[in-house]
């Protein structure tokens, strides 16, 4: 299969892009090869490429960037995702777009499936929200594109809460993280493997691809320095301390009622994923959990 990865220079595009080309013929294009703001230039690269399959990676991710920068958000998450799409169409192209836990407000106590209804408290997961329509609605009903929510990336080819927890445990500086915040650390290893599984099933709508299991970012710290065995010293705060520019929920913890029904195993739980990560990227971390054969 042609698969087109836009996004490709990001966290999971980096991940995703070598597991794809074990299978597929891929083309991993960056923002120097495709700027998704630019409609012209997207049409022209897709009729070039002429891929079966686009994975969008790309995206303005920083929550609070978006905040101060609300146009260039909604100009990259909304209508460079609709860009996309009305590309991907003009090839005859499936769409698979990366979206996010923060479409959710965060007032639900137990996991958010594909089902529940959104509702976006920042202007990130307004724009986000409004990129998954952009995907879903740029074609006759049924869309064939597929909507992939996740949250709380890591992994190893950028810096993430994971590598900043460990930088600051080594040189001791103070960690300090709210306990209020509770959503599903993923492992962009392991969402990477899942969306490969995901190219070859006729997936279409809305699926949620999240580690297993919940925890506030402060058990996460606290999770992370025990496994190195660092001694780091973890304060807990709240986002009303921080006061942040954009609105974060709560409570965005995922679940999915539709792997099942096609016939795939959830991601792994949160715990042993990033034990795993641990293990492979700082010598001396400890383990838990069975490390899986690959």
């Amino acid at each position: 299969m042609r698969i087109l990865i836009t996004g490709a220079n990001g966290m999971l595009g980096q991940e995703l892009a070598p597991l794809l080309a074990t299978r597929h013929d891929v083309c991993a294009c960056g923002h120097a090869e495709c700027d998704i703001t630019d409609q012209v230039a997207v049409s022209r690269l897709f009729a070039d490429a002429s891929p079966q399959l686009v994975i969008n990676c790309a995206a303005m991710a920083d929550v609070d960037g978006c905040e101060r920068a609300p146009a260039r958000a909604m100009a990259v998450n909304a209508r460079g995702a609709g860009n996309v799409a009305r590309a991907a169409e003009a090839v005859g192209a499936r769409v698979f777009h990366i979206s996010t836990d923060y479409v959710f407000d965060g007032t639900k106590r137990t996991p958010y499936t594909e089902q529940d209804p959104v509702n976006p408290l920042s202007v990130y997961a307004h724009s986000k929200l409004e990129g998954e329509r952009m995907v879903l609605y740029s074609t006759s009903s049924p869309s064939p594109h597929l909507i992939i929510r996740t949250s709380w990336l890591y992994g190893r080819h950028r810096t993430n809460f994971v590598d900043k927890t460990v930088a600051n445990a080594k040189a001791s500086k103070p960690i300090v993280t709210v306990t209020e915040q509770i959503s599903c650390p993923t492992w962009t290893y392991h969402l990477a493997e899942k969306i490969v599984e995901l190219a070859e099933e006729p997936a279409a709508g809305i699926l949620h691809l999240a580690g297993l299991g919940e925890c506030s970012r402060y058990e996460m710290a606290q999770y992370i320095v025990n496994k190195l065995g660092l001694p780091a010293e973890i304060t807990a705060t709240t986002w009303e301390k921080i006061n942040p520019p954009a609105r974060r929920p709560v409570y965005t913890a995922m679940t999915s009622t539709r792997l099942a029904e096609l016939g795939l195993a959830p991601l792994p739980d949160w715990r042993a994923a990033l034990s795993e990560y641990l293990i492979q990227r700082f010598p001396g971390a400890k383990s838990d959990y069975p490390l899986r054969s690959s």
